[in-house]
C-alpha cells in the first residue's frame, strides 16, 4: 500500500512545515535575543521558569513519537490494560514531589546523579551517570527515527534524507537556545500532539461508526479485558503485570530521569517544582488515555481484517500511521497534522535529550577536569559544544538503527535495565538511611549482571522470531483479497526464566539493588556512622537518631 501512492498534499506539506519553522523560531529568539552563557542559564533557566511551561514540557517530552505511535498499538495487540497505568502515573508525580523532589532540591545538585556522589561515592556517580548517557545515546536516534517511518509512509520520501534535517534544526536550537528554548518549544509543540491526538480519536470514532460501536467491537475482541487479576508473570495483560510492573517502569522514568530533575529545578521553589511534578503526572494520564481509546478505534477499524497478520503492516509500530492514512480520505489535511503531532513529540523528546545529555556530560565528567576560571568564563560555551557534538554523533546512529527491524525491543530493554539499576541507587539512598557506599556499589553491579542476563535472554529469543507475549485474538475472516501467511514458533520453546513479561524487569532490578544493597550496607556499616539526614527522605526523619 505504501510507496505507490504520495498521500501529503500542499496543505500537508504546509503543516508540517509550520511546525519546524515555529519550534525553529522559538529556539533562535532564545540563542539570540536571551543570551545564556553560563550553566545555571543554560541548564537550569535561571531557575526563574513557571510552573505551567515546564509542566508541559515534562509532559511532552515525555510522551515521545514512540509513545504516540507505539501505545495505541500495543492496545490493539494486548488490550486495555494500560487504563492502569493512568492512576499509577500521578501516584508517580505524588511520590517524586513528596518522596524524592525534597531531597534532590535540598542537596543543591545539577546533575541527579551528583546526589548519589554526596550519598554514597563518586563510583556510584560515575556509574549512574555512564549508564545514563548510554541510554541518551541509543535513545536519541530512535526517537527521530519513528515518526520518520510515518513521514515515509505519508510522503514516500526516504527516511535517511528527512531524519538528518530533522535532527540538525533540533540541535540547532538546542544548541543555541539552552533549556529556555527546550522548555519553550515544548510549550508549542504539546498543542501540536494534543490536535492531532484529538483530532484522530474524533475522526477515528465517526469513521467506525461511533463511541457504541468501538465499546461493542473492543469488548467482543477481549479489549477490555482490564480487571484480569490472573496470576501469571508470563502474561503481560494482567492487573499485577501493570501494579509491580508497569506502574514501577514509568514510576522509574520519573524518578530517576535527569530531564525530568532538570526541568523540576528550572523554577525557583521546592513548592513549584512539587506542583510542576503532581500536575505533570495528570497531564501524562490525560494523553495515555487518548492513546488507549486510538488503540480500540484502531481495533474496531481492523477486527475483521488485521493488517498485521495480512501484511499490509510489518511493524507494530507502523499501525497508526496505516490507520490515519486510511481513513484520511474522509478528512483532508488530517495525514499533515497526525506527521506534525508526531514530530512534536519526538521533537520535544530529542531536545530534552541533547540538553539533558549535556548537562550530564558536563557536570559528572568534564567539569572535574576544568580549571575553576574556565568554569566561570566558558561554561555556555562548552555546553553547547557538547549539545552539537552529542546531535552529531545520535544523527549519525540513525544509520544504524535504520539497519535493524526490531530496534524499539532493544531500548526498551535496555531502559529496563539501566532504569531498574538508576531507580534502585536512588531508591537506596533516600529510602534506607542504613545504606552506604560498598552497599550501593554491590547492589548495583549485582543488579546489572542479573537483569542483563534477563533482558537480552529475552532479546535473543525476540530476534530469533519467538513471540515474546501472547496477543489477544486477530481475525482475517473478513479480508477480501490474498497474502502470505507466517509460520508462528511456539512460545512454550522459550527457556522458562525468558517469558517473564517484560513489564518486570525495572521491578526485579529495584528489588535487587535494594536487598543486595542493605545487606552488605548492614554487614560494613562502621559502628556510630551516620548519614545526614537532608540526604534522606523528610518521610524518614522521624525515624532517625
Amino acid at each position: 500500500m505504501y510507496g505507490e501512492v504520495v498521500y501529503f498534499e500542499w496543505y500537508d506539506y504546509v503543516a508540517f512545515s509550520v511546525m519546524l519553522i515555529i519550534s525553529l523560531a522559538i529556539g533562535t529568539y532564545f540563542g539570540f535575543w536571551k543570551k545564556q552563557d553560563n550553566k545555571e542559564e543554560y541548564l537550569l533557566g535561571g531557575k526563574s521558569m513557571g510552573v505551567i511551561p515546564v509542566t508541559i514540557s515534562l509532559i511532552t517530552s515525555t510522551l515521545s513519537g514512540v509513545t504516540v505511535m507505539a501505545y495505541p498499538a500495543d492496545v490493539y495487540k494486548y488490550g486495555s490494560i494500560t487504563l492502569w497505568l493512568c492512576i499509577a502515573i500521578p501516584i508517580n508525580g505524588f511520590i517524586y514531589a513528596y518522596v524524592f523532589l525534597p531531597v534532590y532540591m535540598k542537596a543543591e545538585v545539577t546533575s541527579l546523579y551528583e546526589y548519589l556522589e554526596k550519598r554514597f561515592s563518586s563510583a556510584s556517580r560515575i556509574l549512574a551517570s555512564v549508564l545514563y548517557t548510554l541510554l541518551m545515546v541509543m535513545y536519541g536516534p530512535i526517537v527521530v527515527y519513528i515518526p520518520c517511518l510515518a513521514f515515509n509512509q505519508a510522503t514516500g520520501i526516504d527516511v535517511i534524507i528527512v531524519a538528518p534535517i530533522i535532527c540538525l534544526l533540533c540541535i540547532f536550537y538546542t544548541t543555541i537556545g539552552g533549556i529556555k528554548a527546550v522548555i519553550w518549544t515544548d510549550t508549542f509543540q504539546f498543542i501540536g500532539t494534543v490536535v492531532a491526538s484529538v483530532t484522530i480519536v474524533i475522526v477515528g470514532t465517526v469513521s467506525v461508526g461511533g463511541i457504541q460501536k468501538v465499546w461493542e467491537t473492543a469488548l467482543a475482541g477481549e479489549r477490555l479485558d482490564i480487571f484480569n487479576f490472573r496470576n501469571d508473570t508470563f502474561a503481560r495483560d494482567t492487573f499485577w503485570s501493570m501494579l509491580f510492573g508497569g506502574a514501577i517502569q514509568w514510576g522509574a522514568y520519573v524518578l530517576a530521569n535527569q530531564g525530568e530533575f532538570q526541568k523540576c529545578r528550572s523554577v525557583p521553589t521546592l513548592a513549584k517544582a512539587r506542583l510542576c511534578a503532581i500536575l505533570y503526572g495528570i497531564g501524562v494520564a490525560g494523553l495515555m488515555l487518548l492513546t488507549v481509546f486510538n488503540g480500540n478505534i484502531m481495533y474496531t477499524k481492523y477486527s475483521k481484517c488485521d493488517p498485521l497478520t495480512t501484511h499490509q503492516v510489518e511493524r507494530d509500530d507502523q499501525l497508526l500511521a496505516y490507520f490515519v492514512l486510511d481513513i484520511s480520505k474522509q478528512a483532508p489535511g488530517l495525514p499533515g497534522i497526525f506527521v506534525a503531532g508526531v514530530f512534536c513529540a519526538a521533537l520535544s523528546t530529542y531536545s530534552a535529550t541533547l540538553n539533558t545529555a549535556a548537562g550530564i556530560i558536563y557536570e559528572d565528567f568534564l567539569k572535574r577536569f576544568l580549571a575553576i576560571e574556565t568554569q566561570k568564563t566558558r561554561e555556555g560555551l562548552i555546553l553547547k559544544i557538547i549539545v552539537l557534538c552529542f546531535g552529531m554523533v545520535s544523527t549519525a546512529l540513525i544509520l544504524v538503527v535504520k539497519v535493524f527491524n526490531e530496534i524499539v525491543p532493544l531500548v526498551t530493554t535496555v531502559q529496563g535495565i539501566i532504569y531498574g539499576c538508576l531507580l534502585g541507587l536512588l531508591s537506596l539512598g533516600v529510602l534506607v538511611p542504613v545504606a552506604n557506599a560498598k552497599g550501593a556499589l554491590c547492589g548495583a553491579v549485582t543488579t546489572l549482571l542479573v537483569v542483563s542476563c534477563l533482558g537480552f535472554g529475552r532479546l535473543y529469543y525476540m530476534f530469533s522470531g519467538m513471540p515474546m507475549e501472547a496477543a489477544k485474538p486477530l481475525s482475517v475472516e473478513g479480508c477480501d483479497f490474498s497474502y502470505n501467511t507466517t509460520v508462528t514458533k511456539n512460545r512454550e520453546d522459550i527457556f522458562v526464566i525468558f517469558r517473564v513479561c517484560f513489564w518486570y524487569i525495572v521491578s526485579i532490578g529495584i528489588f535487587i539493588t535494594l536487598v543486595v544493597g542493605t545487606i552488605v550496607s548492614l554487614l560494613t556499616r562502621k559502628r556510630g556512622e551516620v548519614v545526614d539526614k537532608n540526604l534522606v527522605s523528610p518521610i524518614l526523619h522521624r525515624f532517625l537518631r
